[in-house]
């Protein structure tokens, strides 16, 4: 449990933040993002001795004779990102991210992370001014786009709050927007809008929260309280889901040692962060060897599979 806060990467992202914010071509350049794709089609081979390669294919309407289904990959390493039907909208890479990024928000790009051989990617920039909530706790407000080649991913923009005491990424649950998975000027006006004010309403009403919740004291008994509700022990749990269920609590209980140290007084705002912080960085995170995945933390962030910091946040402030 020692090793809580000495893993590398705190942040969700591979790449580290950089120092300056930066047209997003740069950044996603030097993470490796700007490859290009091919979409060959998919096929089979016979099983006998003569095997051929065939390719299904459209037997009627306007797409008649196109392969039923195709591969994208990549031209450079020929490594395999996703395979769909002939009606995938097809790009040449990620450069169209790059490209809608810095068009609605120029020099405002300061991460990228590729994913896997390339399958997702996830860039953000910073809009607006961090805001200080007090006593060193600052939140960083950002807009995270992610887009996918193996189809998990819509190409989407979430709101991405960055808690910089222990760069914990608070993640909206809902896009900011959806878009398409081409280039659409013509909505760009509209995009750029919607999306600068619902990041600045999110981290108005986050900020907001925060500082109610930080008026609120929160005892360490209160906390002990708050994960047995949370995790409550059952007498059919079997001894492995019994250590799986005490692991999850001590997580939580060093992120609130953590935030006590740092803080002093306990409140309800270092509570709900403890649980949140805790699901993030080891709960979700969690790999083999006890090593700590920031992959996999994110992907369940922007999956919505988060039940421990929705449920704080719901007990918290009833």
């Amino acid at each position: 449990m020692e090793t809580f806060d000495t893993h590398t990467g705190h942040n969700f992202l591979v790449k580290e933040k950089v120092e300056h914010p930066m047209d997003a071509h740069v950044v996603m350049e030097d993470a490796g993002a700007l490859f290009d794709v091919a979409y060959p089609p998919s096929g089979y081979e016979t099983p006998d001795a003569w095997a051929e390669t065939t390719y299904p294919k459209v037997d009627s309407g306007v797409n008649k004779g196109t392969p039923l289904h195709k591969y994208v990959i990549r031209t450079d390493t020929n490594q395999v990102l996703g395979l769909h039907s002939h009606k995938y909208a097809e790009t040449e890479g990620y450069r169209f991210i790059a490209d809608m990024a810095e068009e609605l928000f120029p020099q405002k790009t300061t991460s990228c992370t590729v994913f896997g051989v390339g399958e997702k990617i996830a860039v953000t920039q910073e809009l607006v001014a961090p805001v200080d909530l007090g006593k060193g706790d600052i939140i960083q407000p950002q807009i995270c786009w992610i887009t996918s080649y193996n189809g998990v991913w819509a190409t989407a923009v979430y709101d991405l709050t960055s808690r910089l005491f222990c760069q914990n990424q608070l993640i909206g649950q809902q896009p900011l927007v959806k878009v398409k998975h081409t280039k659409n000027h013509d909505s760009l006006l509209e995009m750029r809008v919607r999306i600068l004010e619902g990041s600045i309403a999110r981290a108005e009403a986050l900020a907001n929260m925060a500082r109610v919740l930080i008026d609120q004291e929160f005892s360490d008994q209160q906390f002990r309280d708050l994960l047995l509700q949370m995790m409550p022990s059952t007498g059919d749990m079997t001894d492995r889901q019994q250590d799986n269920l005490s692991t999850k609590r001590q997580y939580c209980h060093t992120a609130w040692s953590r935030e006590r140290q740092e803080f002093g007084a306990g409140n309800r705002w270092m509570a709900y962060n403890a649980v949140q912080g805790a699901e993030q960085h080891r709960i979700n995170g969690r790999a083999r060897g006890g090593l700590y995945d920031p992959m996999k933390a994110m992907e369940k962030a922007i999956d919505s599979k988060t039940p421990l910091a929705e449920q704080a946040m719901a007990l918290l402030t009833v």
